[in-house]
C-alpha cells in the first residue's frame, strides 16, 4: 500500500519531467534492439538538424514541401496567364 501511495505522489509531483523520458526513449530502443549505433546516429542527426535549422527533421520536410507547392502553383498561374495572352495575340491556325 505504501508503494502505491508513493508512486501516485511521485507521479503527481514529477509530471513535468516527461522531457527526460523523451531523451531516454531512443537509448532504450537501441539497447533493447541491439542497434545502439543506429539509434545514436538517428538521435544525433535529429539534434543536429534541429540545432542548425531550428526545426525538427519532419518540420523541415513539411516546410520544403510547402515551398515547392507554392512555387509550382505560382508557375502554373504564370503559365496559364501567358498561354491566355498568346492565344489572344497570335491565334493558332
Amino acid at each position: 500500500m505504501k508503494e502505491v501511495i508513493f508512486v501516485i505522489i511521485t507521479t503527481i509531483f514529477l509530471n513535468g519531467c516527461y522531457q527526460v523520458v523523451a531523451l531516454v526513449g531512443p537509448m532504450a530502443t537501441g539497447a533493447t534492439g541491439g542497434n545502439v549505433t543506429h539509434s545514436a546516429l538517428s538521435y544525433g542527426l535529429s539534434y543536429g538538424v534541429k540545432r542548425a535549422t531550428g526545426k525538427t527533421p519532419i518540420e523541415q520536410v513539411i516546410s520544403v514541401t510547402k515551398e515547392k507547392r507554392a512555387k509550382a502553383k505560382k508557375n502554373d498561374l504564370l503559365r496559364k496567364l501567358l498561354s491566355q495572352h498568346f492565344e489572344k495575340v497570335a491565334p493558332v491556325f
